[in-house]
């Protein structure tokens, strides 16, 4: 089964929403984007198991197993990833508010918010990489699994595209801060190849669900 903070209850998930209705910093647009990718996994997870265990689609069973079992890993992973995001948040918010009256303190400080602002980007990044394997899995999902599910396939993919373009701004928006040039284009640079592939994995995905459905 997925995990409760994978799958939260009715409580958990309004709980979720009011904290990024609040006029507060954070959870915001990482903490959104880390949910969304979640959602899209256990939706392949949901198409996994309306799968497994069918006659008609017995020749796909190993097949759509391994796939549950990878969703349900992507669906951990997106899930720590809505904390992590505020925990790197509030880790960069410390790092400005560190003194710097003298030049030992200002180093201090800007060694710390460098370290946070790495952090933040490469948490963002690591969400993206995890919906563009959802994206990926997808495609698999629409083209083997239960055909009545094919559709919620397509929109696990759409759902994980919409939450890796967050993801992927906000790499780019924490780039922006580094000091390290170098290593902020390094980042922004493995966010967009991410993103283009993940963009191709989408259509892949509909195109199977098209064709399945005797569209194409």
């Amino acid at each position: 089964m997925l995990m409760t903070a994978a799958q939260p209850d009715a409580a958990g998930r309004a709980q979720f929403l009011e904290s990024l209705a609040a006029g507060t910093a954070a959870p915001a647009g990482g903490s959104a984007a880390a949910y969304s990718v979640a959602m899209a996994a256990a939706l392949l997870a949901m198409v996994a198991r309306l799968t497994i265990g069918r006659k008609k689609y017995a020749s796909v069973a190993a097949q759509m197993q391994a796939a549950l079992e990878q969703a349900e890993a992507l669906c951990r992973r997106a899930s720590s990833a809505v904390a992590e995001d505020v925990v790197a948040f509030e880790a960069v918010m410390a790092a400005l508010r560190q003194p710097a009256a003298n030049a030992a303190e200002s180093a201090a400080r800007s060694a710390a918010l460098s370290a946070a602002t790495l952090r933040a980007a490469e948490v963002q990044l690591d969400v993206a990489r995890t919906a563009a394997g959802i994206v990926q899995l997808a495609q698999i999902c629409a083209t083997h699994g239960n055909i009545n599910a094919a559709p919620d396939a397509a929109a696990a993919a759409h759902l994980a595209l919409g939450g890796l373009c967050a993801a992927v701004l906000n790499v780019r928006s924490n780039c922006a801060s580094l000091p390290d040039k170098e290593q902020a284009s390094a980042l922004a640079a493995a966010a967009t190849q991410v993103e283009t592939a993940a963009h191709a994995g989408l259509q892949a995905t509909l195109q199977a669900v098209a064709t399945r459905a005797g569209r194409a």
